[in-house]
Parts: C-alpha cells; sequence; structure tokens
C-alpha cells in the first residue's frame, strides 16, 4: 500500500492507550493442532475459507495498457486478471478453455487482448468472451456466446488494490471488510510505483504464518530491526471486520547538536545538526491483516503487499510486491528491501521450525494472552466460525458444498454420473479429524 505524502499525515499520533481491545475476542487457546497439519482439514478450509473470501491479488498501476494480464493461484484454483480492451477495467477469469480445461495463459504476464488455447486453438478477447471456435462453425446448438470464460468476481478499491472472490455468491465487498476502505484513504497510493516482487516458499501451514503476523509479542527477541525502528513496547492489534489494523509509534531521534568551534572573538560558528536516519519513515507504522491470507504494509519510503498462498497443509507460497515513492533514490529503496526482507525471513524461520513440531504431533493446543496475542484470537476465531458454519451446511445436504464450483451446460446424463461419482464418496462432508 502507498504511505501517505508528509501532508496527509496525522498532526497528531493515535493515542494507542486509547484503543480498546477485547480481552474475550474468542477464546483463550489456540486452535487444535490438527488444523495445522491434516489435509482434510485444508481441503474442507479451501471450501469454507478461501472459496468463499474476499482476497487481495495486486495494484491496477501494474495494469498500463488493455491486454495486461497477472496469473494468480489461490488455494489451487489458476485464474488470470486483465484490463479490458472495452472499458479499461480489470477482470477476472479461470484459466480454463471451455472447451478442454486446458489453460488459456501460460505466463505468470503478459499483453495480448487476444488470447488463444494452444490446445484446440479456442480464442478469448479481453472480455473473456468466445471469438473463434475453430470447426464449430457448423455444430447445431453450439452458441459461442454461452461458451465465454468463467468470470470471478472482482472489486477494486478507491485506491487501486484489487480483490477476487471465487464464490458464484459473494458478500459484498464492503461488507466483508467494511470500514477498512475508509482508513485506507489515509494513505495516497498515486505517490507510489512498482518496484520489485519476490516470493519464499515454506514448508508450513498458512495459518502458522498468520499467526506470527498477527502478534508482535515476539518482535524484541525475534525482530531487532523492527524494534529499533519502533517503539515495540506501543504494538497494538485492533480487531474490525475481518480485518485487524495494527499500531505502533515509530522510533523518533531527538537532533543532536554538534558542537561548533569557537573563534578567537569567543563567538561560536552555526551549529550543525546530526540525525540518524529510521529507516521505517517519518510516521507511525499501519499494517493491515486481511482475513484470510493478505497484509498490506505501510512505511514512509514505501508500502508492500504479502499475499499467503495455502499450497497444502504443510506448504505455503509467500508473495511480496514492493511499491516505492516516485522518486526516491536507489539507496534508500535498496535499504527498505533489505529492512523489509531481513524481517520478513526472521518470520519465515520461526514459521519453519514452528511447523517442524507441530508435524510430530506433540503439542495440541496453547494458551493466548489476551490482549498481546488478540490478534490470533480474533483471526483463529473467524476460521473456527467459517469452518464450523460450513461443516453444518455440508452435514445438512449430505454432501461437500463448493461456493466456487461453476456449472458447464447439465443434462440428465451428467447430473446422473455426478450422482454416482457422490455415492462412490468422490467427496464427503465429514473430516477425518
Amino acid at each position: 500500500m502507498t504511505p501517505p505524502t508528509l501532508a496527509q499525515l496525522p498532526t497528531q499520533a493515535p493515542q494507542l492507550d486509547a484503543i480498546p481491545i477485547d480481552k474475550n475476542v474468542a477464546r483463550k487457546h489456540t486452535l487444535p493442532a490438527k488444523f495445522w497439519t491434516s489435509d482434510e482439514v485444508f481441503e474442507f478450509e479451501k471450501r469454507a475459507i478461501f472459496h468463499k473470501s474476499w482476497m487481495y491479488c495486486t495494484h491496477t498501476s501494474r495494469f498500463e495498457k488493455s491486454g495486461d494480464y497477472y496469473s494468480f493461484n489461490i488455494s489451487g484454483i489458476n485464474f488470470f486478471i486483465i484490463k479490458s480492451k472495452t472499458d479499461g477495467s480489470v477482470k477476472a477469469f479461470h484459466n480454463v478453455c471451455r472447451h478442454r480445461a486446458y489453460p488459456v495463459v501460460r505466463k505468470d504476464k503478459g499483453s495480448s487482448n487476444v488470447l488463444a488455447c494452444h490446445y484446440h486453438r479456442w480464442t478469448y478477447n479481453s472480455d473473456g468472451e468466445l471469438k473463434k471456435a475453430p470447426g464449430f462453425e457448423d455444430v447445431d446448438g453450439f452458441d459461442k456466446s454461452e461458451n465465454g470464460l468463467f468470470e470471478i468476481s472482482t472489486h477494486v478499491t478507491p485506491q487501486g488494490l484489487i480483490y477476487v472472490n471465487f464464490s458464484s455468491d459473494p458478500v459484498p465487498f464492503d461488507t466483508w471488510f467494511e470500514g477498512m476502505t475508509e482508513e485506507m484513504n489515509e494513505f495516497d497510493f498515486s505517490d507510489y510505483e512498482y518496484h520489485m516482487s519476490y516470493e519464499l516458499d515454506g514448508k508450513f501451514n498458512w495459518k502458522t504464518l498468520c499467526d506470527s503476523y498477527s502478534e508482535c509479542l515476539h518482535c524484541q527477541s525475534a525482530h531487532p530491526g523492527l524494534s529499533a525502528a519502533f517503539k515495540i513496547n506501543t504494538y497494538k492489534v485492533v480487531p474490525k471486520t475481518r480485518y485487524a489494523r495494527h499500531y505502533a509509534e515509530i522510533v523518533r531521534e531527538e537532533k543532536k547538536p554538534e558542537p561548533g568551534k569557537s573563534s578567537w572573538f569567543g563567538k561560536k560558528n552555526d551549529t550543525k545538526v546530526e540525525e540518524k536516519k529510521n529507516i521505517g519513515g517519518e510516521f507511525d507504522g499501519l499494517w493491515i491483516y486481511q482475513f484470510p491470507i493478505a497484509g498490506i504494509n505501510c512505511y514512509s519510503p514505501a508500502w508492500y503487499s504479502i499475499r499467503i498462498l495455502p499450497i497444502s497443509a504443510k506448504r505455503t507460497i509467500l508473495q511480496y510486491d514492493i511499491y516505492t515513492k516516485k522518486g526516491l533514490d536507489e539507496a534508500s529503496k535498496k535499504e527498505f528491501v533489505d529492512f523489509l526482507q531481513q524481517v520478513e525471513i526472521e518470520d519465515y524461520e520461526l514459521c519453519r521450525l514452528t511447523q517442524k513440531n507441530l508435524n510430530e504431533g506433540i503439542y495440541s493446543t496453547g494458551y493466548l494472552h489476551p490482549e498481546q496475542e488478540n490478534g490470533l484470537l480474533f483471526y483463529q476465531g473467524l476460521v473456527k466460525d467459517m469452518i464450523t458454519e460450513h461443516f453444518k451446511l455440508e452435514q445438512e445436504k449430505g454432501e461437500p458444498i463448493d461456493p466456487a464450483a461453476v456449472g458447464n451446460h447439465s443434462s440428465g446424463e451428467i447430473e446422473e454420473l455426478d450422482g454416482i461419482c457422490q455415492s462412490l464418496e468422490c467427496g464427503k462432508s465429514s473430516i477425518d479429524w
């Protein structure tokens, strides 16, 4: 996210002690350890959480012209976001050809207003409409207008942040993240430009990273650089509506006058001022965790996003996009990136070693601090609620319910075969705990 310009910064730091902390956000203990290790739980989380949630992907500034696209994979769903030639909006589509399911785009990023599947040359435009289907011109009953790409719900905030929701009937964005857009207005995203991206491949559950992200009780021992830039004793996490805002006061170095030299008149020359630079910038840190798998982190020199991409119960890809202040010199960019990557690799190591112990099966659950770990209680409470609610729905229906499922043309024969598949337990609503 783009940090605010100095002119936009509040004239007074937020009164952190006045921010209310709910001491009963959820429970007193963590969720059961199986939530971090079970393949069955992970598969259920796809349907119960990831296929219902609004999830951050990227920023509109990266789409310079029509046809520009970027590919993504969240919880096993491959899709891409493209800038429409028709109206300049950004749209998201499942990366699945409607003919035989081959990927339509095969690169991480590219630019084309004509998207041709390389299997049978079905061709789509930047609005996902099928324009060519070689050999199907005279096929009775075939309608190109009914075979466009499967579109995914998108939402673009006034700040240019792009989100997707896989559900066929998503909760409205401003209901899901009520109040978040207004808080983002504190930042001038237009004053920042894309700088770089990188990723880490972690052998740990997605929640292992969210655990670390959701509290700073570990910061003084694990993050010396962050602790030098911010007053860790002021760090607080304030749960909102499916997002949590993090606050901390920056360390502001007092200017120390350097004594001037005396002249033979006994007068001193103009005093020089020594000032130590804070890598974190000039304003208090603002970080926002967006349930379930994204974080937006703002500093004066730059803002960056983190996408926490679940691959399996014990593997997560972390993707970072960094946007730096326009006009920032290269040395300052490097200094910030080094600072960020050091903090992130410190968390990465914490997660890697924690997951190793979770995998052993000795640990079951742990007691959480009601104030300093309220962020964990908050997000784990959301996990619990969504898991419990969806489990009840599937029990009532007697079969799996996938909100992201997209229907093709159906027929009695297809429905019969689907029923046979379900009777053979291709899917099941129970969980092997």
